[in-house]
């Protein structure tokens, strides 16, 4: 093998705002580190932990840097280094002035280290917008990697070239995304658009104007997809844009899904999870999970949770969030569902965070509720799992149509707006505490027989979800160098660093 100074230098920069994008942002820099390149990821201190921790686990020889976030001069607490770390939505935009902040540190950083190992190629988290800037000081290509799919690129891509949402009559009217082939027909409403078109004055708004100018001026795009899943949406990207886009994952797989009892010896909650699931029958468990920055009223948690606790199906339910749900909700959560992991237990309730790669590989996971993040699209896609679909924000009312109508792995809740989060709170009135429920228990159970359903629709959503992973585990294999001859994996490691013009 070359000597480490002739081989690439990769310098990651992940979108600081939630763990969503911190995370496959490490494992795309695990992934270039198994091909020989060198790597550093650059973020906050809070965050490098996190980055630190999976980088560890994975044996992976990338360098982690914490450059200090200036949350205090901006008027946020210590350590408020993410969006859901924020106590108020009014201080998202002492964030967005702090995040600025952070990123001019991390460019002296960057420039000083230059002088010893020189960057092959920036790719920057969205709102990371300076790194264009340090990017161009150095010479050096610029991607960026928003942590969404290259179908959800496309769509955002097609609606600001023609903007079909202006036209609508009211924001329920659904219409029709232009410019998309028959099979990638999405249809949505203006109340499930991404962020990217909130109105000017929103919070958040000027940050989202810059992002998009920074799409605009990068030189090429990383997407966390392969492929074989979105139907030809990377080319269609590539040619929308008029830039190189690179297809990397699902970047999870880099990563092993095991739940062995060894290797999750130090974690009680891991631990918990295996022995609950090692209980029940192979593909009869329901995993509920919204993601790391999904909120619901507590009216709708409600009705959620009257439908899971009285599924057919045992159900394993991570929420985030609990400790500040109202006391009511607390005790009815303690008094009808299990937090201890009894292996009798028709519904496991886990506080925090859960092992989720590894959850969805389990033998007895049958069916995933999810809030269509891109991350858990994937790892539940790599997976080989069916989905229930309820998403809050962001791009995932685009996934939801991607899962339900195109990939045909999914059944919709039939949630119609988006939930109110940091970037939209405040902007109609009223409390979202105090907000009705959208969905009820008996529309959350219908789609739950749905997904479990084992006649013929339910086997056809099972047998396109194992088709798709099969296709995305061929990855897997060339990631690791010891499973492929020494001239295979420097030929795919080429073709990788190629692509990245590096």
């Amino acid at each position: 093998m070359e000597s480490r100074a002739t081989e690439p230098h990769f310098v990651l920069f992940p979108w600081t705002g939630t763990i969503s994008h911190i995370i496959p942002m490490t494992d795309l820099g695990c992934l270039l580190a198994s091909h020989g390149a060198e790597v550093t990821i650059v973020t906050t201190p809070v965050n490098a932990a996190i980055a630190q921790g999976r980088v560890g686990r994975a044996g992976a020889a990338v360098t982690v840097t914490a450059v200090p976030f200036p949350a205090a001069d901006a008027g946020l607490p210590e350590g408020c280094e993410r969006l859901d770390l924020l106590r108020s939505p009014a201080e998202v935009p002492r964030f967005f002035e702090a995040n600025r902040g952070h990123g001019e540190a991390a460019s002296r950083h960057c420039l000083r280290e230059s002088r010893r190992r020189r960057p092959s190629c920036v790719v920057s988290g969205m709102c990371q917008t300076w790194t264009l800037g340090l990017a161009r000081e150095l010479g050096v290509p610029c991607y960026v990697f928003h942590g969404f799919g290259a179908f959800a690129l496309l769509c955002i891509e097609r609606l600001y070239a023609h903007r079909p949402h202006e036209a609508a009559a009211s924001t329920d009217e659904p219409f029709d995304v232009p410019a998309l082939p028959p099979l990638l027909r999405c249809r949505l409403s203006s109340r499930q658009l991404p962020p990217h078109f909130l109105p000017p004055a929103s919070v958040g708004g000027e940050a989202l104007r810059g992002m998009r100018e920074f799409d605009v001026a990068a030189d090429g795009v990383v997407v966390n997809t392969f492929e074989e899943l979105e139907r030809g949406s990377a080319a269609l990207l590539a040619e929308a844009t008029g830039k190189k886009v690179v297809a990397v994952g699902p970047v999870s797989l880099c990563r092993s899904p095991s739940l062995d009892p060894q290797s999750m010896s130090g974690d009680a909650t891991a631990r918990r999870c295996l022995a609950w699931l090692d209980a029940k029958e192979p593909k009869s468990v329901v995993y509920v999970s919204f993601g790391s920055a999904g909120r619901m009223p507590p009216a709708q948690l409600m009705e959620l949770s009257m439908a899971l606790v009285s599924c057919p199906s045992p159900v394993l339910w991570l929420i985030k969030g609990a400790d500040s749900l109202p006391g009511d909700v607390k005790r009815w959560l303690g008094e009808n569902t299990d937090a201890d992991g009894e292996a009798s237990s028709k519904c496991l309730v886990v506080r925090g965070w859960a092992p989720q790669v590894a959850i969805l590989a389990h033998p007895a996971i049958g069916g995933f509720m999810t809030h269509c993040g891109w991350g858990s699209t994937l790892e539940a896609i790599a997976a080989g799992v069916p989905m229930a679909t309820w998403p809050f924000f962001a791009e995932q009312f685009i996934n939801e149509r991607l899962i339900v109508d195109v990939l045909g792995i999914g059944v919709s809740v039939g949630v119609s707006k988006a939930t109110e989060n940091v970037l939209t709170a405040g902007s109609a009135g009223g409390s979202d505490m105090e907000a009705e429920a959208e969905v009820g228990t008996e529309q959350v159970k219908k789609a739950m027989e749905m997904l479990m359903d084992r006649g013929p629709k339910g086997e056809e959503r099972r047998k396109k979800a194992q088709e798709l992973k099969l296709k995305a585990k061929p990855r897997r294999v060339l990631w690791r160098r010891e499973d492929r001859p020494t001239i295979i994996w420097r030929l795919w490691s080429n073709l990788l660093f190629e692509k990245l013009g590096v």
